[in-house]
């Protein structure tokens, strides 16, 4: 059954971006928020930005996701959480 989605290989590497506000060391919780959901988590590495006027923190993270489920469970439980602004 075709769901619309590209085929992906796994376990492959992908990333997921998030940003909140620039306060509580919002990096580390929202590489938490990946570690807590996927298998491998000694793949996890990121990256940050600010925003232009320094209020809100885009963080993208990399990591290696096992299977289409798991990569679905990142993008649900990262939106979920309460300081996360947006995800892509």
């Amino acid at each position: 059954m075709d769901d619309g989605r590209p085929i992906r290989n796994f376990p492959d590497a992908y990333s997921i971006k998030a940003l909140g506000k620039d306060q509580n060391d919002f990096a580390a919780h929202a590489c938490g928020i990946v570690e807590s959901v996927i298998e491998s988590k000694k793949s996890i590495t990121h990256k940050t930005r600010e925003s232009k006027g320094g209020a809100y923190l885009s963080v993208t993270i990399y990591f290696t996701a096992l299977d289409q489920d798991e990569l679905d469970r990142v993008f649900t439980t990262v939106n979920a959480d309460e300081r996360v602004v947006w995800v892509l």
